[in-house]
C-alpha cells in the first residue's frame, strides 16, 4: 500500500463490534491507491 511507508507493521485486534469492521471494509476505496474515499471514525484505545 503506497500510503505506508513499509517500515511498520499494522496490527489490532477487535474485542467488541466486529460488524464496524465489516462496514469498513465495504467503504469505497481510490482505485489507485486504495484509501477510503471517506473518512472512517473510530474509537480505539491502546492497551499496555
Amino acid at each position: 500500500m503506497p500510503s505506508l511507508d513499509g517500515k511498520y507493521t499494522v496490527f489490532g485486534e477487535v474485542i467488541e463490534g466486529l460488524d464496524v469492521v465489516d462496514k469498513i471494509a465495504r467503504e469505497p476505496v481510490d482505485p489507485q491507491d486504495k484509501w477510503p474515499l471517506n473518512d472512517v471514525a473510530m474509537k480505539v484505545e491502546v492497551l499496555k
